[in-house]
C-alpha cells in the first residue's frame, strides 16, 4: 500500500509527545499520557480511547489540542499499517484529517501546533494532495529544523515540490538537505532526486541488457515511447514517457499497470 511507504514519517516527528499544558487534573493527564505511549507500542485503538477520554471531559481544555493529535495519530498510523488501500483505511485517515484540522483550531503551545500541522501534512500526501502537504511541511519545519525530524521534513518539502512539477525549485530543496543535514540519509536519498524535469513510468529493471531492449521495443509496439537507462543500482531499466505532470504520469501508469503491474513512477 502506497501509505505504508511512507508511514516512517508520522514515527520520526513525534510519537513520545508527552508534556504538559495548563492545568488539569492528573488522572486526566495520566490516562492523555498513557495514550501516548500506546501510541510508541502500536497499541492505536488504545490511544485513540485515551485521547477520546480526555476530549470527552475536556473538549476545549488546555491539552485538548495534543489529545487531537494523539487521535489523529492513531487513525494515521493504522492507516499506515494497512496493507491494502481499503475503505477502512481511506476512513482512517479522513478521521486523522478531522482531528489534525480541529486541533490548530485550538489554542496551543507551538510545539503541538507543528505536530498538527506536520500530521495535516502527512495525511495530505498520501491523499496526493501536495499542495496542501507542500504547505503544512512548510509551516511546521521551522520546529523540527534542528532536531533528527528536520532532514525528512525538508526532504519531504522537496519531494512535494517535485510532484507538482516544481523541478527546479525541487532541486533547490533537496541541495538545501544535503548542505545543511550532511551525511544524513536524507541527504542521501534528496542526492538521488536532483536533475529530474519530467516523470517517468518504470516498467522494468532488468540485469541483462538484451532483455531490456526487447521490452522496451514491444511497448514501442504498442504506441508508447519506451527507452532503456542505467539505474542506481547499475541494472537496465525500462521507462516510458515522458510525462509533463505528475496526473499525466499516474494516466501513463494505468495504462500499463495490466500489463506490468510492478510500473511504478519517476522520481
Amino acid at each position: 500500500m502506497r501509505n505504508a511507504q511512507v508511514a516512517w514519517i508520522s514515527r520520526i516527528i513525534a510519537i513520545a509527545l508527552i508534556w504538559s499544558a495548563g492545568c488539569v487534573d492528573n488522572a486526566a493527564k495520566k490516562r492523555l499520557d498513557q495514550g501516548a505511549n500506546a501510541l510508541n507500542e502500536h497499541r492505536y485503538d488504545e490511544a485513540g480511547a485515551a485521547a477520546n477520554d480526555y476530549l470527552a471531559k475536556y473538549p476545549n481544555g488546555p491539552e485538548a489540542a495534543r489529545a487531537l493529535y494523539i487521535q489523529g495519530q492513531a487513525y494515521e498510523l493504522r492507516a499506515a499499517e494497512s496493507k491494502e488501500q481499503t475503505a477502512a483505511a481511506r476512513s482512517d485517515l479522513e478521521s486523522a484529517k478531522t482531528a489534525y484540522t480541529r486541533g490548530l483550531t485550538l489554542r496551543a503551545p507551538a510545539d503541538v501546533s507543528a505536530h498538527l500541522h506536520s500530521g495535516l501534512a502527512n495525511v495530505a500526501y498520501f491523499e496526493e494532495d501536495y499542495g496542501t502537504a507542500l504547505r503544512e511541511w512548510q509551516t511546521a519545519y521551522a520546529n523540527f529544523k534542528n532536531d533528527d525530524s528536520g532532514p525528512w521534513i525538508l526532504y519531504r518539502i522537496g519531494l512535494c515540490q517535485q510532484r507538482l512539477g516544481w523541478f527546479p525549485q525541487a532541486d533547490h530543496t533537496f541541495n538545501d538537505v544535503r548542505q545543511q543535514y550532511p551525511g544524513s540519509e536524507a541527504a542521501g536519498r534528496a542526492a538521488t532526486r536532483i536533475g529530474a524535469k519530467a516523470f517517468y513510468v518504470q516498467v522494468g529493471a532488468f540485469n541483462d541488457n538484451a532483455n531490456a531492449q526487447k521490452l522496451a521495443q514491444s511497448l514501442a509496439q504498442q504506441g508508447l515511447s519506451a527507452g532503456v537507462a542505467v539505474d542506481a543500482g547499475g541494472r537496465y531499466a525500462v521507462r516510458v514517457g515522458p510525462a509533463a505532470t505528475y496526473a499525466d504520469a499516474k494516466m501513463l501508469r494505468n495504462r500499463v499497470a495490466g500489463q506490468y503491474p510492478g510500473a511504478v513512477i519517476l522520481p
